[in-house]
C-alpha cells in the first residue's frame, strides 16, 4: 500500500473515500473541486490501474492510497477496504465521476452527530454539460429515483462485492434515512466518459453477471435514447461552474447542445 502524507479524517468521526482507476484524463479536475471548496478526501487508486492516475491525484490531493481490489470493479471491491483502512466511525463515499453539493456536504457534518442512524441515501442528478459548460440534469431521469446509499456507519453494515449494491448489505435491521433533496450529488458520467467508454462497462458487467450491464444500458448510454439538448434542463449548483468549465474545455467532445 503507497501512501502519501497528511491527514485522513475530515473530523474526527468521518472519513471521505473516492475509489478510482484509471482515471487520470479527470481525476484533477474532480479533485480541484475539493481542494477548493476545503473539503479533504482520502483517494484510493485501484492498482490495476494503467495510467497516471495516481501521480496526478498526489498533485492535487494530499491523501492518496494504492490499493490492492479483491474485487471485479472498482468501487464495489473497495468498499470494504476503504473502510477498514479509514477506521472512522463514518464513512462518505463518492466515485471520481461524482461530486457531493454543498448542501450535501452541510447536510452530511449534521447528520454524522446522530446515533440512530446507520446509513444515508441521497439523490443524485444524471448530469451533462453544454458547450458553454453549463450544468445539465437529464429530465427524464429523476435524482429523487438514483439514491445512493453513501454515508453509513462501518461497523454497522455487512459488506458484500455484488454489482449495482452500495457495497453492503441493505437485506438486515439497518437504521436508514433519506436525506432531503437539496442534499444532492451529481453523476458526471456522461461529461467524462465517452460513449465506447460507457458500452464497455455495459459488456463487463454483462460478463460479469447476465444482464448486469443491459439492465441498465438506457441509463449508462443515454444517447441511444435520443441525445436531444430538450431532453436536459439547467442545474444551477453555482458550487460546480469552475468544475464544468473545465469540462466543457476539455472534453469538448462530450458536450451537449441545448
Amino acid at each position: 500500500m503507497q501512501e502519501s502524507t497528511g491527514s485522513f479524517e475530515f473530523t474526527e468521526d468521518l472519513s471521505i473515500v473516492i475509489p478510482t482507476i484509471n482515471s487520470s484524463r479527470y481525476i484533477d479536475i474532480i479533485l480541484e473541486f475539493y481542494r477548493d471548496h476545503g473539503i479533504p478526501v482520502i483517494v484510493f487508486v485501484d492498482d490495476r490501474s494503467v495510467d497516471d492516475t495516481f501521480a496526478i491525484a498526489k498533485r492535487v490531493a494530499q491523501n492518496i492510497l494504492s490499493v490492492s481490489n479483491p474485487g471485479a470493479f472498482v468501487a464495489e471491491g473497495l468498499i470494504e477496504r476503504m473502510s477498514q483502512a479509514c477506521r472512522t466511525k463514518w464513512t462518505l463515499r463518492i466515485d471520481d465521476d461524482e461530486l457531493p453539493s454543498l448542501a450535501l456536504m452541510k447536510f452530511v457534518r449534521e447528520a454524522i452527530t446522530h446515533e440512530d442512524i446507520d446509513t444515508y441515501n441521497f439523490p443524485r442528478h444524471q448530469c451533462a454539460v453544454s458547450r458553454t459548460g453549463k450544468l445539465l440534469s437529464h429530465r427524464d431521469l429523476s435524482p429523487l429515483d438514483h439514491r445512493q446509499w453513501r454515508l453509513y456507519q462501518p461497523a454497522k453494515v455487512r459488506f458484500i462485492h455484488g454489482v449495482h449494491t452500495p457495497g453492503f448489505s441493505l437485506d438486515q435491521d439497518l437504521r436508514v434515512e433519506a436525506a432531503p433533496s437539496e442534499a444532492s450529488m451529481i453523476h458526471l458520467d456522461w461529461a467524462v466518459h465517452t460513449y465506447d467508454e460507457r458500452r464497455r462497462k455495459v459488456e463487463r458487467y454483462d460478463a460479469h453477471t447476465e444482464n448486469a450491464g443491459t439492465k441498465w444500458r438506457a441509463f449508462y448510454l443515454y444517447e441511444e435514447q435520443g441525445a436531444s439538448g430538450n431532453r436536459f434542463t439547467e442545474l444551477a449548483l453555482p458550487e460546480f461552474r469552475k468544475t464544468t468549465l473545465e469540462i466543457a474545455r476539455r472534453f469538448e467532445n462530450l458536450y451537449v447542445e441545448i
